[in-house]
This record gives structure tokens, C-alpha cells and sequence, in this order.
């Protein structure tokens, strides 16, 4: 029987040193397709977004760590930020001087901050031109902002005061999660948001549940603080070597880092492959 397998990105199937997916990554996920396995994005990251590994094979996703359900190229069981909270977020990050990338089921969208900060870091990571990146990446400036539910916000601060300050007005309503992913760079500046209750673990409990498979059947891959819930929930967990401690703590199994072939071999160790 089939098993279903959820796979972090960034840090988990993308290494942070290569920027790419390590080729026994890629050549597990086509073994594991063909015994008859499910695989999954579950990422911080938009739909979009995750094609810059589309090569992997992998076409579904949980998205905005949690926030909907990507199946058949369609968002589903999307959990939508109110647009006057999302107004209001945006509003008191600017006012305390940060950054922010808003996430809708497409793409991730940047104000001026966050457009130069990521800008900054791309030039001394690749060595293709910065717009190149940007596309592949498939980040927008807000004034490319399509007319789509917002379902995540990513904030980063100059200060560890003005982070706090922030956290303490967040609306009651949202949860902020410490920097992981993608945003893991900026460390305890980042953060994410989204709406209480929304986590990847929540949508891979309820994924399972309308499915009707029983949670024991699903396989979650991690390595950063976003990850801790879906590594919680998981019939079985799988921290990366490279990992953060708060998710290597939560794990079942640790393998070895990204750039050691890890996914391989954890998917050897449970017999996925």
C-alpha cells in the first residue's frame, strides 16, 4: 500500500550550500513514484514557487506552511487572512520599519525592504543576473500583485526589539512562527504568519483524514522550526542532519544533511525505496 510522503524545501530537498536538489534526492523521489508512494512540497513557499524544483517530479503541495492544499494544479482547502488583518499587519510592519512578503496560492509578493534585502542576498549566492533569480524563484514586487486570497505573511525587522514590539500587536488572530525556510537566513528578525491553527502538520492531519488514510501512513521530511508541527503529527518523522535542534528533537529518525544524500537514505532506511 502506498504510503504518503510530505517533503520540506528549502534545507530539506533544496541544499542551502549548492542551491539545487542533490541527484539522490531526485533519483529516491522517481523510486519511491514508481513503488507505488504520494509525494508532496510541504513548504512555507507558494505553488509557484516551488517549480524553481519542479525537476524533482513533484507536481502536489501543502503550501504557505499549511495554509491550502495544491492538487491537480488547484488550490484547495485554502485558509484566507481576512483583508482587513492582512491591511492592518502590513501597516504595523512598515511603521516599525521592516519588510514583508505576502503569499497568496501563486506567488510571493515584496515591498521595497524585503525586494532589496533578498536582492543583496541573491547577488551573493548565484551567479546568474539578480532578475533571473527572481523569476525562477517566482518572487513579484507588490506592484505585480494579482487579485487572489492572501494566505501567508513573511516579516522581517532591523531589530530583535522592533520583532518583539510586533509580536506583542499582532492581531489575535494570527500565529507567528520564528523564522524557518527560506526566511531562516534573517534568524530571530523573520518570522511568518498565518492564521491560528495553521500549520503543516494540521493540513497533513486533515489531507490524511479526507482521504480516509490513517495519519500512520504519512512520511514527513524537515529541518527548520516551521517543520516542527508536520514532524509532531507525522506517522513518522524524518529530521535532516543539517537541521534545526528544535526539529531534530521532535524527529523519529535522523538522517544525514542535505548535501550527504539524506533524503536517500531515509527513504532506504523505511524501505520507500
Amino acid at each position: 500500500m502506498g504510503k504518503y510522503l510530505f517533503f520540506d524545501i528549502d534545507g530539506t530537498l533544496l541544499s542551502e550550500v549548492t542551491h539545487t536538489v542533490p541527484q539522490s534526492a531526485i533519483e529516491a523521489i522517481k523510486r519511491a513514484k514508481e513503488n507505488g508512494h504520494h509525494c508532496f512540497f510541504c513548504t512555507g513557499r507558494s505553488y509557484f514557487m516551488t517549480k524553481e524544483i519542479s525537476f524533482t517530479g513533484i507536481e502536489d503541495a501543502i503550501i504557505a506552511n499549511g495554509a491550502a492544499v495544491i492538487h491537480d494544479g488547484k488550490p484547495e482547502l485554502q485558509k484566507i487572512i481576512s483583508d482587513d488583518v492582512v491591511q492592518k499587519t502590513l501597516q504595523l510592519i512598515e511603521e516599525l520599519g521592516g519588510g514583508y512578503q505576502i503569499i497568496d496560492w501563486k506567488y510571493g509578493y515584496q515591498n521595497p525592504y524585503t525586494h532589496a534585502m533578498f536582492e543583496e542576498r541573491f547577488k551573493e549566492e548565484f551567479d546568474l543576473p539578480v532578475e533571473e533569480v527572481f523569476k525562477k524563484k517566482n518572487m513579484k514586487t507588490m506592484e505585480e500583485i494579482e487579485n487572489n486570497p492572501i494566505l501567508k505573511i513573511d516579516a522581517t525587522f532591523d531589530t530583535v526589539e522592533a520583532t518583539e514590539r510586533f509580536m506583542e500587536e499582532l492581531d489575535p488572530c494570527m500565529t507567528f512562527i520564528p523564522a524557518g525556510g527560506y526566511t531562516s537566513t534573517f534568524g530571530a528578525k523573520a518570522g511568518e504568519m498565518m492564521l491560528k491553527g495553521v500549520s503543516k502538520g494540521a493540513a497533513i492531519k486533515t489531507f490524511m483524514e479526507a482521504i480516509g488514510e490513517p495519519i500512520e501512513n504519512a512520511y514527513a521530511f524537515g529541518d527548520s522550526t516551521n517543520d516542527i508541527e508536520m514532524l509532531e503529527t507525522a506517522g513518522t518523522a524524518i529530521a535532516m542532519g543539517n537541521g534545526a535542534d528544535e526539529a531534530m528533537a521532535v524527529a523519529d529518525y535522523i538522517t544525514d544533511s542535505v548535501d550527504e544524500d539524506g533524503l536517500a537514505h531515509a527513504m532506504k532506511h523505511f524501505g520507500l525505496i
